[in-house]
């Protein structure tokens, strides 16, 4: 013996309503409507003549109640219908199982001589069937057709049939050659999966590696990841896509500069948001050979998720040593000046007043913890650094001495602006508090962009 009848039957208020949610359900599944042959997933809907009652079976599991009723159980939550699941076994046995609008099991009814399979005659809860009788005094009628009786489970069902308004004896061979009104077919195909995004698979790839380090992903349009150190200094790994290959990048910011925005496109950003060939050539950080600063991607042939990944083992390669040896103050300023070639440079004073960049960070070199001293030790380290080079280069003695003219009253300007600072309390105090609104507003930023 085994099953050969597995239907659901559907309480439903709208028949289209009914419809467009079994559509609605089968899309959060992956499947769309589609013609008969292309189908892969064939429902049989049958109509009670008052359109009360809507019977579901399913084409293509007819000896598999599991899927049928993991559906119905899906469907009657997602609608809030109650339903009756139906599995009937040879003609000796039936079990009706009440699920209410919430997809729980309310009650079951073993209809037939239940202990041949193993399972007691239970007494039903009436309560829980009353409400789906076309009328609720025929409760204690169906309440004799469940217990004992010399009838077949197929005669029980016709009774209780009728009790409920709803066919229980058509199983999902009938249904299928049904050729009336009462009959819908909804075919369904498995939905053409959806190519991954940039920002998709970004997410995935680069997520993957970097969150693990401290890296968050923020709330912004641009594919970028964000690591901030100690609320003052920020690590950015990002993608440029230029519609046929992907640019990785990376960038230090601090939140002592005046302008901290991250919701922008590359070309935006640019001045200060470097690519992977600039890491490269600025910094050299290992002995690896350097393949190329774009990944191309085109179609299936060269998949965009090849390109990502790719761009990310570069990233992991050139970029990310950078960054990671970037966790203080003084170490952004080294990174500044062989990024920037900003060795000696101090923004002037007031600070809130200076025609500095808004993304320049040299007002840091204001609050290291000596800074008087580090700007002599840049200072004389890039003068001996000009000298060899103008030696390799054969410049003229004169030419050599105006560099180097130009170069000390850079210096000599760049070292009042400490002085004052140091010395001026007014001026400090003025400095101070312009870069402690600069910290709290782009603090806020960063929780904004939920990077915080």
């Amino acid at each position: 013996m085994g099953n050969f009848s597995n239907t659901v039957h559907f309480k439903i208020k709208d028949k289209e309503k009914f419809i467009k949610g079994i559509n609605a359900y089968m899309k959060k599944k992956g499947f769309v409507p589609c013609d008969d042959d292309e189908a892969v997933k064939t429902y049989i809907i049958a109509l009670s003549v008052d359109q009360q009652w809507a019977t579901l079976a399913d084409m293509d599991s007819s000896d598999d109640s599991r899927a049928l009723f993991n559906d119905a159980k899906a469907i009657s939550k997602s609608m809030k219908l109650p339903c009756i699941t139906e599995e009937v076994t040879d003609s000796d046995i039936a079990v009706l199982e009440l699920f209410d609008k919430t997809g729980e099991s309310a009650d079951r009814i073993v209809v037939g001589d239940g202990e041949i399979y193993g399972m007691g005659n239970n007494e039903i809860k009436p309560e829980c069937w009353k409400l789906l009788l076309n009328n609720k005094a025929d409760i204690e009628k169906l309440i004799e057709l469940t217990g004992e009786s010399d009838l077949l489970a197929d005669e029980r069902l016709s009774k209780i049939s009728s009790l409920f308004g709803v066919d229980m004896l058509a199983d999902s061979d009938e249904l299928g050659i049904r050729n009336d009104e009462s009959i819908l077919r909804l075919s369904f195909k498995k939905a053409e999966e959806k190519k991954p995004t940039l920002n998709t698979l970004f997410t995935q790839i680069y997520g993957e590696a970097l969150e693990p380090l401290g890296f968050k992903k923020p709330k912004v349009r641009m594919p970028l990841y964000v690591r901030v150190i100690n609320d003052e200094i920020i690590h950015i790994v990002g993608i440029h896509d230029m519609k046929s290959h992907l640019v990785p990048f990376g960038a230090i910011a601090t939140v002592y500069r005046e302008d901290l925005c991250i919701d922008r496109t590359f070309r935006q950003n640019e001045i200060w948001y470097k690519d992977l060939w600039d890491f490269y050539h600025e910094w050299h950080i290992t002995d690896k050979p350097f393949d190329k600063g774009g990944f191309k991607y085109y179609a299936d042939f060269m998949p965009l998720s090849d390109a990502v990944q790719n761009s990310l083992n570069e990233t992991m390669t050139w970029i990310l040593p950078v960054l990671d040896n970037v966790k203080t103050l003084k170490d952004v300023v080294d990174y500044d000046a062989r990024t920037f070639k900003e060795h000696i440079a101090i923004i002037s004073l007031p600070i809130n007043e200076s025609l500095a960049a808004p993304f320049s960070d040299t007002v840091i070199r204001y609050i290291l913890d000596n800074p008087l001293a580090d700007l002599e030790k840049r200072y004389s380290a890039e003068l001996k650094r000009r000298n060899e080079a103008s030696i390799r280069a054969s410049r003229s003695q004169e030419k050599i001495s105006q560099n180097l003219l130009e170069f000390e009253h850079r210096y000599n300007e760049a070292r009042k602006r400490v002085q004052t600072f140091l010395e001026d309390e007014e001026i400090h105090k003025q400095t101070m508090e312009e870069l402690e609104r600069r910290k709290e507003h782009n603090l806020e930023l960063l929780r904004k962009y939920k990077v915080l």
